[in-house]
């Protein structure tokens, strides 16, 4: 496959190197990925906190 540019260095290598740069897409990630570990720990709290309440203490 070869290095994608003439001279094999980073050297000549400027600006952003993915797709999502200076666009809305990593907002867009970044949103997402907030809203799943918001919803996680909202899921986990409640399973514990019903699991606590369950608890036979003997």
């Amino acid at each position: 496959m070869g290095f994608p540019f003439s001279p094999a260095t980073w050297n000549v290598v400027e600006g952003a190197m993915y797709m999502g740069a200076n666009g809305i897409a990593p907002g867009i990630y970044t949103f997402l990925a907030f809203v799943v570990c918001g919803v996680v720990l909202f899921i986990g709290n409640k399973s514990e906190k019903q699991r606590y309440k369950d608890y036979d203490k003997s």
